[in-house]
Parts: structure tokens; sequence; C-alpha cells
């Protein structure tokens, strides 16, 4: 029973920080957070446009989310992955989690090559 509460309440949790950017991000008096490599740089990093792609996903602007962003595609599956993953091992202690849904060690590398040439591609083009 105490598994399932904690479930339930780490589930509250990003349930309220979407809530939270459904409603306020983007408003008036809330534009976020700025990119402090591109402020020094001048180069759009691998995250940028990635609260205003969130955004528009939320309210169910597909298209313009991936204007801000093209790899939201890889980045939002990934982190609710990496939070379930977080709150099933070790929050909750299921020690099997991990046996069953590990990522292939391939993704990693796929992923950070992915990252790479998002990077270089989005700053040269």
């Amino acid at each position: 029973m105490k598994k399932w509460v904690l479930r339930f309440l780490f589930l509250l949790i990003a349930l309220m920080g979407l809530y939270y950017y459904y409603h306020f991000f983007g408003s008036s008096n809330n534009e976020g957070l700025s990119c402090t490599f591109y402020k020094d740089t001048g180069w759009l990093c691998p995250g940028c446009g990635g609260q205003r792609a969130l955004h528009a996903l939320l309210h169910g602007n597909i298209l313009e989310a991936l204007q801000y962003n093209v790899m939201i595609i890889l980045y939002f599956p990934l982190l609710a992955f990496m939070y379930i993953a977080l709150v099933e091992v070790y929050i909750v202690k299921n020690s099997s989690f991990l046996a069953k849904y590990a990522l292939p060690n391939w993704f990693a590398y796929f992923f950070i090559v992915a990252i790479l040439v998002f990077f270089i591609l989005r700053n040269i083009l």
C-alpha cells in the first residue's frame, strides 16, 4: 500500500509541474529561465526552446513545439522514463524495474550523437 501512495505522490508532483507550465508559463510576468549558454556564446544549445516547446505541446501545438526544439521527440519521453525510473528504483525501491525496463547501451551512444549533430546543425543552418 505504501508503494502506491509514493507513486501517486510523485505522479501528483509531475502533474503539478505540467499544470504550472500549462497555465503560467509565458504569461506577462513569467517568461521562464533564459539560457546562460546562449547569453554567453550566442549559440543555441541543444535544450534552447525546450520550455517553449513543452508549453506548446501542452496546448496541443505540436508543429509549433517542433519549431522551438525538434529534439523534444527524444527529450520528453526520455525525461518521463527517467522520472519514472527514479521513483521506481530509488523511492519505491522496486529492484526489478531496471531488469525489465533498462535502456540498451546503444541508446546512450545514439542519444549523445543525436544531441551533438543537432547542436552543430542548428548553429550552422
